[in-house]
Parts: structure tokens; C-alpha cells; sequence
């Protein structure tokens, strides 16, 4: 099964090298989220829409705050001059995921405590369960772009899948002991640190032998001034940009209460198997690529790249799009019990939405590659701006639960056809002046 999925994916993508690494990590995520969904029929079962409700309530949170722990200099590891540089890149992207991991728990609490977007549903010591969980998962994170650097992808797909089992082993085998809303929050604990060590393991075996003697602080200094666009333009950029995408679930959870979050979540999970998975081993193969690209001053290459991968990425993405629409509203209560009816509604709904996300986020790592990480934060802003319109419109006009997704569908589609537009523009401007 795995190796025809593998041949599948190939034959979707551009040859060479790009779809040699963009299938090795693919078949290793799609492995991953095989667990996932093999364990989600169970999963449902042993949890009420509520209890979900309030875990994808908490990994909204997360995705916006965990996106931007190394405040995105883990991104730098993979242009670093040399190896000996990104040992000093390493150490300044792990001093910042702690920092932000402890800072993550008086946001989280402010939010709870202000009932904001609906997160006052959180249990009270959820705050104090994020900093463990935000610190596994940044330091894993760093240690993939590193492992990326190294091109050593076996690891990562071998991390992925472990990650994912962790997750769903401990939900499944808590929840079979009545374990609830607790045991939802060991299992993200669990997957953040399940696979962090060996993977931490493996990359600093690789790069030992450009260990520097000594990173003194001035060194640190050097490299956050040399890489300040991260932390100046894309981590702002990202935040904004985080608020466009986890804002549905808040808005969801806050005109609706916790069932219809989880009925929510369940649906965007589940159609988001694509960009989640696929999606992001595409990303990252082709932002390493398109890396080597510029490095190597092929301009011409890199442009090429991009849009090969929008015409291979489109192609691809239509199969989940019409099943999904077509066959969503059948299977989901078959598949995961009939308190899940409305989540399959509104999977039919999101679709379209979550089809554009897959195409145009992976291209989107342009912007970091060549530095242009100001035009994304425009765009990040007026997509944000876009959703807080919605949730203004939805407020006062007291939609049902699937207009409400219908409204958060349109939206999410337009600005992705904005953003496209955008990267586009800047393609042409950028690439071809080098």
C-alpha cells in the first residue's frame, strides 16, 4: 500500500531530486496520518464532540503560538553560510523556544481568564500543561530544519510517524480508562516529545564534526542580525497569519459552543489530511530545493520550480476535493458515529477551502527563501482582517452552524486566491532580476 501510494505521489510531482525528497518525507507522513485516522473511528467513540470541542480549542492556540517559537530561525538553519554556522543558528533557535514556551502560558491564561473567542471552555490548569507541550514540539521543530539541512529525511519521516503514534496510542489507551479531557492533553505532551530526542540524536551526530570550540554571545548576536528578517518581517507575518487560520475554530467554539467546535475540528482535520501531510513534505523538500537554487545563483531554475509545483499541486489536490464533497456527508457518520453528522456537512463545505490552502501554502515558503518576507506580511494582514469581518458579520446576523462554515469557507478561499495573485507578482519580480 505504501509503495504504490509512493508511486502515486511521484508521478504527481516534478522529477529529480525535488520529487525524490518531496516522496521520501510524503510516504513517512502519510504513514503518520494513517494512525491518525485509523485510531480517529475509536477516538470518537471514546470521547463526546465536547471534549474534542475543547482539545481543538487548545491546538488552535497552539498553531498560532507554536508557529513562531524560535521567532522562525529555525528557517535559517537551511541558508546558513556552513555547517559551522548553523551550529550557532541551532543554539539562538533553542534559547528562544524556551523563552516563548514559558511566555505562551500568561497569553493562554489571559485568554482564559477574559472568555475570549470561547476560551474560557479551556480547563483552568491548561495554561500550565501548554509550556511542556509548546517547549517539546519547538525544539522538535528546530531539530527538523536541521535534519533538513543535513538532507537526511528518513529521520523526519521516521520521527513523523513516531510523533503520530505517540498521539494516538495515548489517546486510545487513555481514553479507554474514562481518562477524558486530561488524557487529550497527555496525548499532545506525548506526541511533542515522543520523537524530539532521537531525532535531537541523530542531527547532532551528523553535524559534530563542525562543532565550533565555543558559541560565545556575540556570535549569537552575528547570526540575529545576519538572519533579523526572520524575527522582524516573517514572525509577525506568521503571527498574523496564524490568527487567519486558527480564528475559524475560536469564532466556531464562541457562537456555538464546544460540540460544534469538535464537529469543527473533526472535519478540518480531516480534510486538511492533504495539506497537513502531503502538503507539508512538499513544502519543505521545495523550499530546500529552491534554496539550493538561489544559492547557486540559477534564478532561472528556481523559477521554473515554482510553477511546475502550482501545476502539479492543483492537479493533485482535485481527487480529495471531490471525494470529499462527494462522498463526506455519507461517510463521516458511518465512520465515526452519528453525533459526528454535522462535521460531515461541514467537511463538504470546507473543501474547496482547504484545496487552495494545500496549493498555495506550500509555494508560499518563496517568500522565506528570497527573503521577501514584507509582501507576505501585507497579505497575512489583510487575510486576518478578512476572517474579523466575518466573525463581525456572523455575530449580528446569527447564522446556523453550517452558514457560519459556509461564510468561513468563503472567506478562507478568497484570500488564498488573493495570496496567489501576490506570490505570483513577486515571482516574476524578484527572480527575474538575479
Amino acid at each position: 500500500m505504501l509503495a504504490i501510494l509512493r508511486e502515486r505521489i511521484a508521478a504527481c510531482l516534478p522529477r529529480g531530486r525535488l520529487a525524490r525528497g518531496i516522496v521520501a518525507l510524503a510516504s513517512g507522513t502519510a504513514a503518520a496520518q494513517a494512525i491518525t485516522v485509523c485510531m480517529m473511528p475509536i477516538v470518537t467513540r471514546l470521547y463526546t464532540p465536547a471534549q474534542i470541542g475543547v482539545i481543538s480549542l487548545f491546538l488552535a492556540f497552539f498553531g498560532f503560538w507554536s508557529a513562531t517559537l524560535s521567532l522562525r530561525y529555525e528557517y535559517a538553519l537551511l541558508i546558513a553560510r556552513d555547517d559551522e554556522e548553523s551550529h550557532v543558528v541551532h543554539r539562538l533557535a533553542v534559547v528562544l523556544v524556551v523563552v516563548m514556551s514559558v511566555l505562551g502560558l500568561p497569553i493562554l491564561l489571559g485568554l482564559q481568564r477574559t472568555g475570549m473567542l470561547g476560551f474560557e471552555l479551556l480547563p483552568n490548569w491548561a495554561p500550565f500543561a501548554a509550556v511542556p507541550i509548546l517547549l517539546g514540539y519547538g525544539i522538535f521543530m528546530v531539530y527538523r530544519s536541521w535534519a533538513l539541512r543535513a538532507g537526511t529525511v528518513n529521520d523526519i519521516t521516521k520521527a513523523t510517524i513516531a510523533r503520530s503514534a505517540a498521539n494516538a496510542g495515548t489517546r486510545v489507551a487513555l481514553g479507554l480508562f474514562g481518562g477524558g479531557t486530561i488524557a487529550l492533553f497527555a496525548a499532545e505532551f506525548a506526541g511533542a516529545w515522543g520523537a524530539m530526542l532521537e531525532l535531537a540524536r541523530n542531527a547532532r551526530k551528523h553535524f559534530a564534526s563542525s562543532k565550533p570550540i565555543s558559541i560565545r554571545r556575540c556570535d549569537l548576536v552575528g547570526v540575529a542580525r545576519r538572519f533579523s528578517k526572520f524575527p522582524a518581517f516573517e514572525t509577525p507575518s506568521t503571527w498574523v497569519n496564524q490568527l487567519a487560520l486558527t480564528l475559524p475554530l475560536p469564532m466556531v467554539a464562541s457562537l456555538h459552543g464546544a460540540a460544534a467546535a469538535g464537529w469543527f475540528g473533526l472535519a478540518r482535520a480531516m480534510v486538511g489530511i492533504p495539506n497537513t501531510q502531503i502538503g507539508s513534505a512538499v513544502a519543505d523538500v521545495f523550499q530546500m530545493e529552491l534554496a539550493s537554487a538561489l544559492v547557486a545563483g540559477e534564478a532561472a531554475r528556481a523559477r521554473g520550480l515554482f510553477y511546475k509545483l502550482m501545476r502539479k499541486l492543483a492537479l493533485f489536490g482535485l481527487v480529495p476535493l471531490v471525494a470529499v464533497i462527494v462522498l463526506g456527508p455519507w461517510l463521516v457518520p458511518w465512520i465515526f458515529g452519528q453525533k459526528w453528522k454535522a462535521a460531515g456537512w461541514a467537511a463538504a463545505i470546507i473543501a474547496p477551502w482547504l484545496y487552495a490552502a494545500l496549493v498555495v501554502s506550500s509555494l508560499s515558503r518563496t517568500l522565506s527563501v528570497i527573503q521577501a518576507q514584507e509582501y507576505k506580511f501585507v497579505y497575512d494582514v489583510g487575510a486576518a482582517s478578512l476572517f474579523i469581518l466575518a466573525f463581525f458579520v456572523a455575530k449580528y446576523t446569527h447564522p446556523s452552524f453550517l452558514e457560519l462554515v459556509s461564510i468561513l469557507s468563503g472567506t478562507g478561499v478568497l484570500s488564498y486566491i488573493i495570496y496567489l495573485v501576490l506570490l505570483v507578482v513577486v515571482v516574476e519580480a524578484q527572480l527575474e532580476t538575479r
